[in-house]
């Protein structure tokens, strides 16, 4: 007959301790990002065993001609309010120009919206409506993707959709996953060189309102790496269910 075995609960804890240190691998709060002293290193998710350059805090604003800008290729929303019939999306062709129902062909490359939309609602004013509304909504970048991977829900690749904040973009990632070290976000950009620059960015901090939420630019990558408490209860909670399953 078997028995279910009855080791004191301190022994356990003592046992799982030793095979989580045992299994190592776990990327604790010290090994992310390394450094000594103000030189600081991560890893590089696009070369393995290789280390970048760290930055602490968020990279700095991007040029306006980096973000919010129409470029070609893009995909904009163009909508004119108590109009439907000249509401409609369209994709800026190679010269920077979209084709509007009366308008015809219209220039907007190296606008932002705000800028597009108040270009089309002169024209309108200009022959055709006494006081348009015009609003246009930059739905897709053409080339402009973010990369979110790590401790979130649902790695991935994910399209520009105008501005996007760091915390957006790991909301299109689903969220962070419970393990996420959230206070220790890589994000990953080129730099005027084209050499990676990481910055680790506390996610908490932004979404208390503390540290503005940086704005991405295409080619970004964004990695959330585990926090090695949390990872070490998990395997040490993990470990203590299977001993005390094991028949005595």
């Amino acid at each position: 007959m078997k028995h279910q075995s009855r080791l004191p609960i301190a022994l356990l804890f003592a046992g799982a301790a030793g095979l989580c240190a045992a299994a190592g691998g776990n990327v604790t709060d010290d090994d992310w990002p390394r450094g000594r002293g103000d030189r600081h290193a991560a890893p590089d998710t696009a070369g393995p065993g290789r280390w970048v350059p760290a930055l602490q805090g968020p990279p700095p604003a991007p040029a306006a001609r980096q973000t919010g800008r129409i470029r070609p290729a893009d995909l904009v929303r163009v909508q004119v309010f108590q109009v439907d019939e000249l509401s409609s999306e369209e994709r800026v062709d190679a010269d920077g120009r979209i084709l509007l129902p009366l308008l015809g062909p219209v220039a907007v490359a190296g606008l932002t919206p705000r800028e597009a939309a108040a270009r089309i609602a002169a024209l309108l004013r200009k022959d055709y409506l006494q006081d348009p509304r015009v609003d246009l909504d930059l739905k897709e970048s053409a080339n402009q993707q973010v990369t979110v991977l790590g401790s979130v829900k649902r790695s991935g690749v994910f399209p520009l959709q105008g501005e996007t904040s760091l915390l957006q973009a790991i909301a299109l990632a689903q969220g962070f996953d419970p393990l996420a070290k959230q206070s220790g976000v890589l994000l990953f950009r080129a730099d005027a060189a084209g050499r990676p620059v990481a910055y680790v960015v506390d996610a908490a901090a932004v979404q208390r309102g503390e540290l503005r939420d940086p704005v991405l630019v295409g080619g970004d990558r964004v990695v959330v790496p585990e926090s090695g408490g949390a990872v070490l209860l998990k395997g040490a909670t993990d470990t203590l269910r299977a001993l005390l399953r094991i028949p005595f």
